[in-house]
């Protein structure tokens, strides 16, 4: 299968040619010093440097390689829906699984649900074969998994937020009703209690406040795990893999519009 470079590596491929281009190039010294004001055609001064491009060969080739390695057969393809959508309880899913695996929590308590954002779902997965490339255009952001410990009323204003918004992706949190303003809601299959404290794993964009989740920024506490979003997105599907599984989706009924 042809592969594309992502547009982030497109941009940085220049990024890569002009810092090789300085480092191999002799230590300048100031001869003399002129103002003088020189129209210059952008397109006529630039030409392709056949050394340059020999030396980032190599480079090019090896992401390529990479980019190109199949983690996972997929049964169907993902994409983002409201109130919930294949992708997102895939990725809600996995960050919630792969975030408390690499949590180690003091008080021995794991976090009770995950909370995502659908704007950081840059693409949708395709069926077929997904690529560790495919996975970056997927993920192209260096968001890391927190944890955060939310007071009941916090985590109130949290479910009225995605009825709000008509939803975000979520695991291990059940709306029932996404039309009602005061809808039932569960964790972990227990009705919410506004009495008690719960903790939640999302990104540490999100945790900053990100995509207006105020809430987020008034955690009792901050926990960080170091683990990549996209990392762990690929360590579960080449984990998958390797168990012989296809992916499949994901249990939906998280966000729902009962009576």
């Amino acid at each position: 299968m042809p592969f594309t470079v992502p547009v982030f590596f497109e941009k940085y491929s220049l990024y890569l040619l002009v810092f090789l281009l300085a480092a191999c190039s002799a230590p300048a010294k100031l001869v003399k010093h002129e103002s003088n004001l020189i129209n210059v055609n952008i397109k006529d001064s630039i030409k392709e440097d056949a050394s340059a491009k020999q030396l980032i060969e190599p480079y090019k080739q090896d992401l390529e390689k990479e980019m190109n390695e199949v983690l996972i057969i997929s049964e169907t393809a993902f994409e983002k829906a409201q109130p919930e959508g294949a992708l997102g309880n895939l990725v809600a899913d996995i960050v919630f699984e792969k975030g408390n695996e690499r949590y180690r929590p003091a008080d021995f308590k794991y976090a009770d649900f995950c909370l995502l954002n659908n704007g950081g779902l840059r693409v949708s997965l395709p069926q077929g074969e997904i690529t560790k490339g495919k996975v970056f255009e997927l993920m192209p952001f260096e968001n890391e998994i927190v944890i955060l410990t939310l007071n009941g009323e916090k985590v109130s204003e949290l479910i009225h937020y995605i009825i709000s918004v008509g939803g975000q992706p979520v695991s291990g949190l059940q709306i029932k009703s996404m039309s009602q303003p005061n809808s039932h809601a569960l964790i972990q299959g227990v009705p919410f209690d506004k009495n008690k404290t719960y903790k939640v794993i999302t990104s540490d964009y999100l945790a900053g406040g990100g995509d207006k989740m105020e809430f987020f920024k008034n955690a009792i506490k901050v926990e960080t795990t170091g683990y990549k979003i996209r990392d762990a997105i690929i360590d579960y599907l080449t984990n998958e893999k390797e168990k012989g599984n296809s992916l499949k989706p994901h249990p939906g009924g998280r966000l729902t519009n009962e009576q």
